[in-house]
């Protein structure tokens, strides 16, 4: 049996990345979500920034995800 070391460091690696980085994406958005709402709650008007800001971010996370399903169920390709 042969593992090939450079190829599951790099799997490694990678998933690594990926995984933290949506993470740090979605808590990016939690975090502009929130400062929206706080925003409201304190009965001044939302900033925009903020409003793009989480939608980006969770439109990024949720087309990170549909990428994911994509590469993993056969039915797709």
């Amino acid at each position: 049996m042969h593992i090939d070391w450079g190829s599951l460091g790099e799997v490694a690696v990678v998933s690594l990345i990926f995984g933290v980085g949506l993470a740090v994406l979605f808590a990016f958005g939690v975090t502009a979500m929130s400062r929206r709402t706080a925003a409201i709650d304190d009965k001044k008007p939302p900033s925009m920034v903020d409003t793009g800001v989480a939608a980006l971010c969770f439109a990024a996370c949720l087309a990170a995800v549909l990428y994911g399903l994509y590469l993993i169920i056969p039915q797709f390709h």
